[in-house]
């Protein structure tokens, strides 16, 4: 009997010692290994530099459990703080990387390392699902080495016109609009005049000095100063494209952004541009937002979204924002409803360095992730719980599940915050005719909009808010920034050096005295003038033309 008892023990001490030498080496290889009824479940690590959300663990949601005992992985999800690029840079210099990554700008710079391992054969053999849904765009995402090493969101699956602005605008406080009698802005001048009017009247807001109109250029959040030139003369973000012959010119040194310019150099005269626009990081444009002292801003709107989505819950319904399609003239068609797009970068990548057991569970939990069923779980979430469906086969939300889904606490809780956006998502419709995103499925919109919102629906006689702006023309090129650029060609020279120029020059031409207007513009064309801009300029005609033939 004792010496059975000491067998049992020495066996129980070498089950621990196993048991804790595992578990060290899981925590050296940057996995975690548990024991549950389907095995091991193994932890990987996906940053994320597209974001700053909340660093969290997948399997800690609801949707990431159900994908963890499915799968058996789950991630730790990480996001920047600070810079991007020198982050990504770090990653690059050293060799080390997370499992999954995806390096935002600095993607093109981490392939070209070596940093990304290719996917092609991986999904052919484990993934045909995820297979599937990059069926559309599966020659598109093929780099010239005939390798795809990004997988991005938001795969195409027909167009629909959001009922609320998710893309780019020029927005006003609410409060504004109401005071001045739901004023109708369609100019550059008649959207200023707006903002100028409620910026006399409230020079202070809570206590604090009243924002006329702010503007972020930070990182790689520059399109707030970048890409209005583009769309208040009617076009597509970020390059001109002849729609007849697909001719393809840069903007930046042209009048339209003088004109543009110019602009910003009279409200800021005025006094009514934010004198911190250029020196603000992020966050601090962020706050400046939420604390409902900002009247103007343009931009898309998922990058103030989280500042926004403060301003909803709190109890002024008149601090949040409508937007507009302001352009330079009244006659000129506004673009600015994104059209149907196929976008193939930026998105997540595997690292080279991930054993390659790794890989395939990864990309098994990637394949679980674009099964159909999965993807209405990602966007709608679970039936009777979060939405439900009617006699019709339509996916509905009562107006308690549409409150429960935009609380900030339960997205984070369930998984629509980890799991939605940045991941491989759908977009457009599910083959039942349900819209995958349930904020554009008819019967959600319309009931989602508070009384407030439909004062203002009324007031303007409309019953969405992009009923004010006109559908976009087809793009099959859409979006310019899509385009594969060599690293170290003169056409990838252009576009750092444009961008240090642009973030450079703009505010001295902005808060120059109106006197010196001309020349700053002029000292700004003058080096421009020595960027390769002709070399980046064919390589996006290349592009657009390639683009356009493959969608026909």
């Amino acid at each position: 009997m004792l010496k059975r008892k000491s067998t049992i023990l020495a066996f129980a001490l070498m089950v621990m010692l196993l048991v804790t030498s595992a578990c060290t080496n899981a925590e050296k290889s940057g996995k975690e290994s548990n024991s549950n009824e389907n095995g091991e479940v193994f932890t990987y690590t996906f940053f994320n530099a597209s974001s700053t959300g909340k660093d969290v663990n997948t399997g800690d949601t609801k949707i990431g459990k159900m994908f963890e005992e499915a799968t058996g992985v789950n991630f730790d999800i990480e996001h920047i703080v600070g810079d991007s690029n020198q982050k990504i840079g770090t990653m690059i210099a050293s060799g080390e990387y997370p499992e999954l990554l995806n390096a935002q700008n600095a993607t093109a710079d981490v392939v070209d390392a070596g940093g990304f391992v290719p996917l092609n054969d991986l999904i052919e053999e484990h993934a045909p699902n995820l297979r599937k849904l990059y069926d559309p765009i599966w020659e598109k995402m093929k780099l010239e080495d005939g390798n795809i090493y990004i997988l991005p969101s938001g795969v195409s699956n027909g167009y629909i016109k959001p009922p609320n602005i998710g893309q780019s605008a020029f927005f006003i406080k609410r409060e504004a609009l109401k005071e001045q009698g739901y004023p109708h802005p369609k100019t550059i001048d008649e959207y200023f005049d707006i903002i100028e009017k409620y910026a006399e009247a409230h020079p202070t807001t809570n206590g604090a000095k009243t924002i006329p109109y702010t503007l972020l250029q930070y990182d790689w959040h520059v399109g707030q100063l970048f890409d209005p030139p583009a769309f208040l003369s009617g076009e597509q973000e970020g390059i001109i494209v002849d729609n007849e012959t697909l001719d393809v010119s840069i903007y930046h040194n042209k009048d339209i952004t003088k004109k543009w310019l110019g602009k910003l150099n009279e409200i800021n005269e005025k006094g009514l541009l934010d004198k911190e626009s250029f020196t603000q990081n992020y966050d601090e444009y962020l706050a400046k937002i939420s604390s409902g002292r900002v009247v103007g801003w343009f931009g898309p709107r998922w990058e103030s979204g989280t500042a926004l989505d403060t301003l909803e819950q709190d109890d002024d319904p008149y601090n949040d924002f409508m937007g507009f399609p302001i352009v330079f003239e009244e006659g000129i068609k506004d673009q600015y409803l994104n059209p149907e797009s196929f976008v193939t970068s930026p998105g997540m990548g595997l690292t080279t360095g991930t054993p390659e057991e790794d890989q395939i569970r990864i990309i098994k939990f990637l394949d679980h992730m674009a099964k159909i069923d999965s993807q209405k779980l990602i966007t709608w979430g679970i039936e009777g719980e979060t939405y439900n469906v009617n006699e019709e086969g339509r996916f509905v939300r009562t107006q308690e599940q549409i409150d429960l889904a935009n609380k900030e606490e339960f997205r984070d809780e369930f998984g629509f915050s980890a799991l939605g956006w940045y991941w491989p998502i759908m977009s457009g419709t599910f083959d039942d005719g349900n819209s995958v995103d349930p904020n554009v499925q008819p019967e959600v919109a319309q009931l989602a909009y508070d009384e407030v919102d439909k004062e203002f629906l009324e007031a303007y006689n409309i019953e969405t808010f992009t009923d004010l702006f006109t559908e976009p023309e087809p793009a099959p090129w859409f979006p310019f920034w899509d385009a594969t650029i060599e690293t170290g060609s003169e056409a990838q020279l252009y576009d750092q050096q444009s961008r240090d120029l642009i973030k450079r020059s703009y505010p001295d031409i902005i808060l120059s005295n109106p006197s010196d207007f001309d020349s700053e513009w002029n000292k700004f064309k003058k080096d421009f003038e020595k960027l390769p801009y002709k070399a980046y300029e064919e390589v996006m005609e290349e592009s657009v033309k390639k683009e356009s033939s493959l969608m026909k």
